[in-house]
């Protein structure tokens, strides 16, 4: 990660470039369709959730073309080994294994380097309450001792698999009698921080703000909700960088927003109340590479601009 070594200094340029889909929908080698959560790996390449085209599109710096690595490349759904609907959380463990959360297969899937058939990991009872299923998981995080972390959205929880677990422990549950009764709405997306005990952020779509909680606690720890003023409206992805500041892609207000390390108030980066060009209209994803350049996903634009770090 670039070292930064004071938060006051970070600025990027606000002229977004294109690095990823066209100016249209569709499922060409060169396009995207509603683009979400965003990873990038340690050489550089971008991987998307491509998902309404049911695919994880993996692009290269400067390549014109996409190259599908999970999912039909023509936008086909299903639910077998070699296929996903609405994929829309990604990540990758210490070993290269990707994981996937398969929204609409109510699922979690787990896929070796360079191979194109996943393993179901999570959610092996299907769609369901029990501790076996899950329902509409947007988001995963794995840990450095493989144990994977999902909002299991439509169940309004947060559950932990294990390596090589049949079922899932609750660490955070909004059901009637559980933690976080009345408080999680929509959990979307999760973050875990590192070094931390047993902590995550998450963001809850409907509630319109990001939290810190540790697990099974009954409240959160800390709440971060307004930028310059205004509230968050819909916050999706997340990230961190080595200093805690912490980034969210702020869906429905079209902007990117920075909370400084131990302030809950945040400034905008991109998007409105910027100067920003082209003008988001649906920032869904955000990413880093090693040189801290930010990377946006916009589902309207159906593109991801790079902002690069001044």
């Amino acid at each position: 990660m670039y070292d930064i070594t004071s938060g006051v200094s970070l600025q990027w340029n606000l002229t977004g470039v294109v690095v990823a889909g066209s100016n249209s929908s569709g499922s060409d080698p060169n396009e995207l369709d509603q683009p979400g959560f965003l990873y990038i790996d340690a050489s550089g390449a971008l991987f998307i959730c491509d998902s309404g085209n049911n695919r994880i599109q993996k692009w290269i710096s400067g390549a014109p073309n996409g190259t599908t690595v999970a999912g039909n490349s023509n936008g086909n759904n299903g639910d077998s080994s070699s296929l996903l609907h609405n994929p829309t959380g990604i990540d990758f463990d210490s070993n290269g294994y990707m994981y996937i959360a398969d929204s609409n297969n109510n699922r979690v899937q787990r896929y070796p380097p360079n191979s194109t058939n996943g393993t179901t990991v999570a959610g092996i009872g299907g769609n369901g309450t029990a501790n076996n299923q899950l329902r509409q998981p947007i988001a995963v995080n794995v840990d450095e001792n493989l144990n994977i972390f999902i909002t299991d959205t439509g169940n309004r929880r947060v559950v932990m698999w294990a390596l090589n677990a049949t079922t899932g422990i609750i660490l955070i549950d909004a059901g009637g009698s559980g933690a976080a009764n009345g408080q999680l709405d929509v959990p979307y997306g999760i973050l875990l921080i590192d070094g931390s005990l047993n902590q995550v952020y998450l963001s809850d779509l409907n509630r319109h703000h990001v939290q810190m909680w540790t697990f099974g606690a009954a409240n959160a720890n800390t709440t971060f909700s307004t930028a310059i003023s205004t509230n968050l409206d819909h916050p999706t992805q997340m990230m961190l960088d080595p200093n805690g500041n912490l980034y969210v892609a702020d869906m429905n207000n079209k902007r990117v927003v920075m909370f400084y390390a131990n302030s809950t108030t945040g400034i905008v980066i991109v998007g409105t109340g910027t100067t920003s060009t082209p003008t988001l209209q649906s920032p869904s994803g955000i990413a880093f590479d090693s040189n801290f350049n930010l990377y946006v996903s916009d589902s309207n634009l159906n593109q991801v601009l790079k902002y690069a770090r001044l």
